[in-house]
């Protein structure tokens, strides 16, 4: 991706199934094999974004490549309550 390209995301929705957590890290690893990040830390990456999963509602996740690395975001509430959301970048994890 050069400067100036549109970013691209991967999406997952997880319903608070506690099931389902396991799904995040799946989608983790397998950004980290596309953008050939080592998987030192992946382990503790995973927990972290699990830990975001929530018990009573769906939690939404992307992912992108950016650089040599992945990000991974978690969607929350906007500031100020109304019913926007924003992407809070959790884990970032580079080669």
């Amino acid at each position: 991706m050069t400067e100036g390209d549109p970013q691209e995301y991967a999406y997952l929705r997880l319903p608070p199934d506690e099931q389902l957590r396991s799904c995040v890290g799946l989608v983790l690893a397998g950004m980290a094999a596309r953008a050939r990040v080592g998987v030192g830390g992946l382990e503790e990456a995973v927990e972290v974004l699990e830990g975001f999963h929530a018990g009573d509602a769906p939690t939404r996740y992307r992912f992108s490549l950016a650089g040599e690395g992945v990000l991974a975001e978690v969607e929350e509430p906007a500031s100020g309550g109304d019913t926007e959301t924003s992407w809070r970048t959790v884990v970032e994890l580079v080669s």
